[in-house]
């Protein structure tokens, strides 16, 4: 499949895996040992106890026995205690990354879209993918209201959740942005001049060698472009099923008790479930 070139500019989307919890706990734990605060002491208490085994100073084993227990300690303090506030800033910064790719993805599609309407055969199609591009960002903004409504959104199941179903959303707009890729390759084939010279050599009663090589080439394009055109359906199918489970989950979230009554799990669930729409999202790719 023909792809969009990519500017070395724009930002590059976190991936899907980038949210899963075992991520986010790597990244804790990587924040922790490699904090400043878990290094320096650590360093100057070896150095200490070096240089006081050196030159006999016992008094310096103190400083040392002080760094790397405090160093060490830092970190767990790290992992342990500030779990949270280090996984809402690592989750942040990655929402942070998603939202300036879905911006300048979007303004790639708002315009591209609109000149594959030139493309024969495809005119349902790109009224169909105008139609998503439009929707998908109303889904997203109703769910990111819902969540507010829910939880609080410096908690870290917010700020997954979001990041979540801005990955579905990045899926659309993505298959949308291979759509385009594919009707531009499509749009490179005459279908009108390969009927209208299909037809002509038709007429010939006596068919040489070079009209019926000729007429066999002009027919694979015409395959060509009926391949083309099933891949951009295929890509459409894809993002209405991940946009209707999109609105599935909506719903359950709006139905879910905003007293704490509902379960963790079911924001757990509801998580995972539109993780593996994202993935789902690209699987033709």
């Amino acid at each position: 499949m023909a792809k969009e070139h990519v500017p070395s500019n724009i930002v590059v989307a976190p991936k899907i895996s980038d949210y899963l919890p075992e991520a986010i706990q790597k990244t804790v734990i990587d924040v922790g040992l490699k904090h400043p605060a878990t290094i320096y002491p650590i360093a100057v208490g070896a150095s200490c106890g070096f240089v006081g085994w050196l030159f006999g100073l016992p008094i310096l084993y103190l400083a040392a026995l002080a760094g790397i227990l405090f160093g060490p300690g830092w970190a767990i303090s790290q992992i342990f205690f500030f779990h949270e506030k280090i996984g809402n800033k690592y989750i942040r910064q990655l929402n942070a990354r998603q939202k300036a790719y879905e911006h300048s993805v979007r303004e790639l599609l708002e315009k591209r879209l609109e000149e594959c309407h030139t493309v024969r055969g495809a005119e349902d199609h790109v009224a169909q993918g105008v139609m998503q591009f439009k929707s998908i960002q109303e889904k997203l903004a109703n769910i990111r209201e819902l969540l507010e409504l829910k939880l609080r959104s410096e908690e870290l199941t917010f700020g997954r959740f979001l990041g979540a179903a801005e990955q579905v959303s990045l899926g659309v707009l993505d298959n949308l942005k291979d759509i385009v890729s594919i009707l531009k390759s499509a749009g490179s084939i005459d279908t009108d001049h390969i009927h209208d010279r299909l037809e002509r050599l038709g007429r010939h009663g006596q068919q040489t060698n070079d009209d019926i090589s000729q007429a066999e080439s002009l027919k694979e394009r015409l395959q060509l472009h009926e391949a083309q055109l099933r891949k951009v359906n295929n890509l459409l199918t894809k993002n209405e099923e991940a946009m209707t489970e999109m609105g599935n989950i909506s719903a359950a979230v709006a139905g879910w008790q905003t007293d704490g009554r509902f379960a963790d799990t079911d924001f757990e669930s509801a998580i995972v479930r539109l993780q593996e729409l994202a993935e789902q999202a690209h699987e033709y790719n």
